[in-house]
C-alpha cells in the first residue's frame, strides 16, 4: 500500500450500475490496479470513493479501468453564454482559466458564439466555482444551460425503453392466451405464434439488451449479478418457445409472455427505482437551492446594485430586507432582526440577530432590515459545506453495509444453483422429461430472486438519514457513525462550554496575604492588585477562564502588564515572569507541583468551592497572594437533554478538569451522577479507555478542538457548537448548534435510520425467502415473478424515503 502522505482521495460518479454484484465487481477490479489502496462504491447514489497514489497511478486510468468492466464515469456538463470574450486569445486565457480548476475534466471556450462548455466533476468542483472564476477573469455570464442530471438521463432511456417493451408486449399477451382473446383475428394460428415471436424478439434483444451487456461485462469478471439471472430466466423460456414455435407451433410449450412481460415489469421496476433513487440523492442537493438567486450590493458611493448570488465576493456589504433570504454566510455590521434558521439548523423558533452576530446563507430575515458583510462563499459557504461532509459521507460504507454486500456478492451463485435443482426435480421427477413443465418454476426462481433490494436496503436509508440530520443540524461524517451510535450506552460530556454556557464570570476576587509587594505597591485595594496580576499572567492564554479572567480586569479599568516569558501547562495553569518575579495563576495542584504553599488560601477555596464556583489561585514568588472565583452557570437545556437520554437508557457521564466541589455542583444541578473531575486534557483518552473496556460504547460531547483526542477516542466523537465553521477533523458527528438537547436529536435520529436499515433488510430477506420456494413449487408465473422482483427493490426504496416525513421529538 502506497504511503499516507502521498494519498489522494477521489470522489466519482458511476453510470450504469444495477446491484450489489455490479458494487462487487467495480470493487474488485479497481482495488486490484497497482496504486490504488481503497475503494467504495455506493449502489443508491451511484458513487466510488477511491483513494490512489498519484506517483503511482493515474486518475485516467481509473477511469479506463471501470470502463474497461463495462460501466462508466458519470460528469456534469454545463453550456455557459459569457459576455466579454474579445478575441480568440481571451477564448484561450479563460479556457485554461477553468482548465486549471480540480474537477473540471473538459473544457471549450468558442469566441464565435461566446460559448463556453464545462465537463466537470460536481463532487469536486461546483457550478458556482466556475461561476465565480469566470466573474474573476473579468467576464459576465448571460446565460446557463445545465445538463439534465444522471438520474433524469437514465430514467429518460428506461422510459423509453418501458414504453418500446410495452408496445410490443401486447401482441405476445394477446396470441399467448387464445381461450381469453379468441375473439382476435389470427388467434390461436401459426400466423398468431410467429407474430408473437417477432414481437418478443424486440422485446427480448432490443428492450433487454441492457440485461446481456450487463451480464456479458459481469461473466468477463468470472462474477453474476441480477443481469446473469434476469437473461438466464428469460432465455430459457424465449428459446424454448421458439424451438416450438418452428417449424409447426405447438402452443402448450410456448411461453413468450414469461420472456417479454419479465423484461417489461423489470424495466418498469427499474424506472420507478431510479424516480425515488433520485428523490433520495436530492434530499441533500436541495440544501444549496435555498440560496437566492441575486443579492442586493451597497456600493462605496451608497448605492445599490442587485448582483448574481454567483458573483458575490467575500468582503461585500449586501443590504438584507424583511422578508428576504440571507444571500451568503455573512456577519451582521448593522441593524437588528429575527432570523428564521429552521431550513438549515432544525431550529424551530427565530434567532435574534444584531451586530456582530453570524448569519448563513440561505435563512430567512424576519423583520427588521440588515446590512451585512459576506464573509464564506461559493464552496467555502456552510450549505456547500454540509452538501460536500454529506456526500463524502455517502461514499463511506458503514459496517453493515459491507456485510450485506459480501452475501449479495454470492446470492447469484445460490440462486442458480437452487434454479438448477428446480430444473432437476421438475424435469427428471415430477414431470418425466416434459421440458415445458420444468422450465416455468426454474425460470420464475431466477426472476424473482432480487439482489437489487439486499443492495439498495442499506445505503438509500443512510442517505435518507444523513439528510433528515443535515437539516436538523446535525451532520454524520460516515454511515459508520450513524450505526455507532444507534449503540452507545454512555455520553460522556465536557463541562465548560458543553454543559455550561462557556462564558465564565468573575464572581469573586480575594486576597490572601496581606501584603503583596512591589508588584501590587500602585494599586489602593489589594483585590486589584490580585487581579491585575492574574490578568497579566492570563493576557496570552486561550482558555475560557484565562480569557473571562482579562475582561473582568480590563472593564474594572486595570491593563494586564508586560512580561519577559510564559509558560502554559494545560490544565494546569501558566507562569509568567514579571520583574524578574515569577507570577503563576492556576489550580492547587499546580501550585503545589511548582512548590507553591497554598495552606493559606485552604479556607477560601473550600468557601467558594461549596458554592459551585471554579476557583483559581494567583501567586507570586513562593507563597499564594489571592484566589479568584468565577462562576459557568449550566445551559438552560442541559436538564432536559439528560433527562432525556435516560430516558433512553443512556448513562450521561460528565468528565472536567475542574475541581470536584464545582463539577459535583453542576451535575447536580443538570441530573448527572457519574463525574469525573480534575483530569487533565491527557487523562481524558483514559477515562473513555476505562468506560469502553468495561463493556459500554462510549460517545464523548466536546467543542472538537480542546477535546479532540478524547472525541478521537471515543467510539463516537460528536463536536458541539461548530456554527458555520464545519471543518473540524475530530468528531464523526458535527452540531451546528450550540445546544445539548441536539446529541438526543442526533441519537435519535441515528436510531431510527438504523431501524429503518433493519426493515428493509427484513423485506428484502423475507421476500426472496418466501417468494423462492413458492416459485420452485410452480405456483408463481414468471410473469408474476418480474413483477414481484421490480416491486421489491422499489418497496425498499419508498420505505427508506418514508424517513422524510418522520421528525426528530426534542427539537
Amino acid at each position: 500500500m502506497a504511503s499516507t502522505e502521498t494519498q489522494k482521495r477521489m470522489l466519482l460518479k458511476i453510470g450504469g450500475m444495477h446491484c450489489a454484484g455490479c458494487v462487487n465487481s467495480i470493487q474488485r477490479y479497481v482495488s486490484s490496479i497497482h496504486g490504488v489502496s481503497k475503494v467504495e462504491v455506493n449502489l443508491a447514489n451511484e458513487r466510488a470513493v477511491v483513494e490512489y497514489n498519484p506517483a503511482q497511478v493515474k486518475l485516467d486510468d481509473i477511469e479506463r479501468a471501470i470502463e474497461e468492466v463495462g460501466y462508466k464515469v458519470v460528469y456534469e456538463k454545463v453550456v455557459l453564454k459569457v459576455e466579454g470574450i474579445s478575441d480568440s486569445s481571451d477564448a484561450q486565457r479563460l479556457e485554461q482559466s477553468l482548465a486549471r480548476l480540480e474537477g473540471v475534466r473538459l473544457v471549450s471556450v468558442n469566441y464565435g458564439n461566446a460559448q463556453v462548455n464545462v465537463q466537470y466533476n460536481p463532487a469536486l468542483v461546483s457550478l458556482a466555482d466556475i461561476r465565480r472564476k469566470i466573474g474573476d477573469s473579468g467576464y459576465f455570464i448571460l446565460s446557463e444551460t445545465e445538463q439534465a442530471s444522471a438520474y433524469d438521463l437514465e430514467a429518460r432511456k428506461l422510459r423509453n425503453l418501458l414504453f418500446v417493451a410495452m408496445a410490443f408486449s401486447v401482441p405476445v399477451v394477446i396470441f399467448s392466451y387464445p381461450e381469453v382473446f379468441g375473439f382476435v383475428p389470427l388467434a390461436n394460428t401459426a400466423a398468431a405464434a410467429y407474430v408473437a415471436f417477432a414481437s418478443a424478439s424486440v422485446v427480448q434483444f432490443f428492450t433487454g439488451s441492457r440485461f446481456y451487456a450487463g451480464a456479458f461485462r459481469i461473466a468477463r469478471l468470472k462474477s453474476a449479478n441480477m443481469d446473469t439471472l434476469v437473461v438466464l430466466g428469460t432465455s430459457a423460456a424465449y428459446f424454448v418457445s421458439a424451438f416450438n414455435t418452428f417449424p409447426a407451433p405447438m402452443w402448450h410449450g410456448i411461453y413468450y409472455d414469461a420472456s417479454s412481460l419479465v423484461i417489461t415489469f423489470i424495466l418498469l421496476g427499474k424506472y420507478l427505482e431510479i424516480k425515488t433513487k433520485g428523490k433520495t440523492s436530492s434530499i441533500i442537493r436541495k440544501m444549496l437551492e435555498l440560496q437566492p438567486k441575486t443579492a442586493k450590493v451597497k456600493k462605496a458611493d451608497g448605492s445599490e446594485i442587485e448582483t448574481p448570488v454567483a458573483l458575490i465576493q467575500s468582503g461585500d456589504i449586501i443590504i438584507v430586507r424583511p422578508g428576504e433570504k440571507v444571500p451568503v454566510d455573512s456577519t451582521v455590521l448593522q441593524g437588528e432582526s429575527s432570523v428564521d434558521e429552521s431550513m438549515v439548523t432544525g431550529e424551530s423558533v427565530p434567532i435574534y440577530k444584531r451586530s456582530g452576530d453570524q448569519m448563513i446563507g440561505g435563512t430567512v430575515n424576519k423583520e427588521g432590515m440588515l446590512l451585512v458583510k459576506a464573509t464564506n462563499v461559493g464552496s467555502e459557504s456552510f450549505l456547500s459545506q454540509v452538501v460536500r461532509l454529506v456526500e463524502d459521507a455517502m461514499g463511506k460504507k458503514p459496517a453493515m453495509q459491507k456485510l450485506v454486500d459480501r452475501v449479495a456478492g454470492y446470492f447469484a451463485y445460490v440462486v442458480m444453483m437452487v434454479a438448477l435443482a428446480t430444473f432437476g426435480v421438475w424435469f427428471f421427477v415430477a414431470n418425466a422429461g416434459d421440458l415445458s413443465a420444468a422450465i416455468i418454476p426454474t425460470v420464475a426462481i431466477l426472476v424473482v430472486a432480487c439482489p437489487c433490494a439486499l443492495g439498495l436496503a442499506t445505503p438509500t436509508a443512510i442517505m435518507v438519514g444523513m439528510g433528515k440530520g443535515a437539516s436538523n443540524g446535525v451532520i454524520f461524517k460516515s454511515g459508520d457513525a450513524i450505526e455507532m451510535l444507534s449503540k452507545v450506552s454512555h455520553v460522556v460530556f465536557d463541562k465548560t462550554g458543553t454543559l455550561t454556557v462557556g462564558k465564565p464570570v468573575v464572581t469573586d476576587v480575594v486576597q490572601v496575604k496581606p501584603e503583596i509587594g512591589a508588584l501590587g505597591s500602585q494599586y489602593s485595594d489589594g483585590q486589584s492588585s490580585v487581579l491585575v496580576l492574574a490578568a497579566t499572567a492570563e493576557n496570552y492564554s486561550e482558555h475560557p477562564l484565562a480569557k473571562a479572567i482579562v475582561s473582568h480586569a480590563q472593564s474594572m479599568g486595570l491593563e494586564p502588564k508586560d512580561v519577559s516569558d510564559f509558560q502554559s501547562t494545560p490544565g494546569m495553569g501558566v507562569m509568567v515572569a514579571l520583574d524578574e518575579i515569577k507570577v503563576r495563576v492556576g489550580n492547587a495542584e499546580f501550585m503545589e507541583s511548582s512548590g507553591v504553599n497554598t495552606a493559606a488560601a485552604a479556607a477560601t477555596l473550600e468557601q467558594l468551592q461549596a458554592q459551585g464556583k471554579t476557583t483559581v489561585l494567583v501567586s507570586a514568588g513562593s507563597e499564594v497572594v489571592g484566589v479568584i472565583g468565577l462562576l459557568d452557570a449550566p445551559k438552560p437545556e442541559a436538564g432536559k437533554a439528560i433527562s432525556e437520554l435516560k430516558a433512553r437508557g443512556i448513562e450521561p457521564v460528565m468528565l472536567t478538569g475542574d475541581n470536584k466541589r464545582t463539577a459535583q455542583q453542576v451535575a447536580r444541578l443538570v441530573g448527572i451522577d457519574r463525574v469525573y473531575a480534575g483530569v487533565l486534557p491527557s487523562g481524558k483518552v483514559d477515562v473513555i479507555n476505562d468506560i469502553r473496556k468495561a463493556g459500554g460504547k462510549v460517545a464523548m460531547v466536546g467543542d472538537g478542538i480542546n477535546d479532540a483526542p478524547a472525541l478521537t477516542a471515543a467510539d463516537v466523537g460528536i463536536a458541539i457548537g461548530s456554527g458555520t465553521d464545519l471543518a473540524i477533523e475530530a468528531g464523526n458527528v458535527v452540531l451546528v448548534r450550540n445546544n445539548i438537547l441536539d446529541v438526543v436529536s442526533a441519537y435519535d435520529i441515528a436510531g431510527k435510520t438504523v431501524g429503518k436499515i433493519k426493515q428493509n433488510l427484513a423485506y428484502a430477506f423475507f421476500y426472496n425467502i418466501i417468494l423462492i420456494p413458492v416459485a420452485a413449487a410452480g405456483l408463481l408465473y414468471p410473469a408474476l415473478a418480474g413483477l414481484a422482483m421490480a416491486a421489491s427493490s422499489v418497496s425498499v426504496t419508498m420505505s427508506s424515503l418514508s424517513l422524510k416525513r418522520w421528525k426528530p421529538r426534542i427539537t
